[in-house]
């Protein structure tokens, strides 16, 4: 009697252990890799966003076979900001992220937009038809009697203002333009899972920016020719609090952001766990009985 017992609940514990790690497995999915935006001038930001690398932890970029740089992806997808070669002519380009550990690869294309010069049509001549003088009748000056006309007075109504309400939770968003020296972060504070960009200037023209916070690497862009760049920001740990972001770009600018943490409670999963626990309590009693 006692091993069928054991054995009932060792078929329990069994089915509750692959409901626990059941939804553990993801489907592979082919690499793919996006540009946004997909065209513009040499010279011009764009980002590079990938997909499906599941493995790889360093991706290479190449602009027509011309590295960009490399990212250290910590997850199976993300972000890459970097800009158009400034020698890069009009047309259509191949822009490739590699995992060269995987040997795997994926690509886009970014069509570059040249600058288009339109020549004025040449100036028209016109020549005046010929002017017949007569003779000046002497003039005849009438003087008007004044009139004094009284304004009536002008009443100003200011409308009312309106404020709206700002709703708790909800991150404002910072639209100020950086000045030189300068880095800007589009939200004072972000949860988990926000989108997050800091936009600079100040920097050398046509140079890799690197963002960093508390040590970490948490995005990269290149800037323009004028010295600016605008790159998304993606902390890899999870701390309630300010942090500080670095920009290093031949200079280095600072901003700061708060991360703010919300509890949740433990769902499904955690009921889960509990259950387990008082089934392999009660084996251990019947063991010992």
């Amino acid at each position: 009697m006692r091993f069928v017992v054991r054995l009932f609940f060792g078929a329990v514990t069994g089915t509750l252990l692959l409901l626990v790690t059941a939804g553990t497995g993801n489907a592979q999915v082919p690499p793919s890799v996006g540009l946004k935006p997909s065209t513009g001038p040499a010279g011009s930001s764009f980002t590079i966003s990938w997909n499906g690398f599941a493995v790889c932890r360093i991706i290479n970029f190449f602009w027509d076979g011309t590295s960009l740089g490399s990212k250290v992806a910590p997850a199976t997808s993300g972000q890459f900001g970097t800009a158009v070669p400034a020698g890069a002519a009009p047309g259509a380009h191949t822009v490739t992220a590699t995992c060269t550990s995987q040997k795997e690869t994926a690509s886009g294309t970014f069509t570059v937009t040249g600058v288009t010069t339109t020549t004025p049509p040449p100036p028209t001549t016109t020549t005046p038809p010929p002017v017949t003088t007569r003779p000046t009748r002497p003039s005849v000056t009438t003087t008007p009697p004044s009139t004094t006309t009284t304004p009536p007075p002008t009443t100003t109504t200011t409308p009312p203002t309106s404020t709206t309400p700002t709703t708790p939770g909800t991150p404002t968003t910072t639209s100020t333009e950086p000045k030189p020296g300068e880095l800007v972060l589009d939200h004072p504070s972000v949860q988990p899972g926000d989108e997050l960009s800091a936009s600079g200037k100040g920097c050398e023209p046509s140079r890799m920016v690197t963002l960093t916070s508390d040590g970490a690497e948490v995005g990269s862009a290149y800037t323009d020719a004028t010295g600016a760049f605008t790159a998304a920001v993606e902390f890899t740990r999870i701390e309630a609090g300010p942090h500080t972001v670095i920009a290093e770009c031949g200079v280095r600018l600072t901003g700061a952001v708060e991360q703010v943490v919300t509890r949740s409670s433990g769902g499904q999963t955690g009921t889960l766990v509990v259950l387990v626990f008082f089934v392999l309590a009660g084996i251990t009693a019947l063991r010992f009985r």
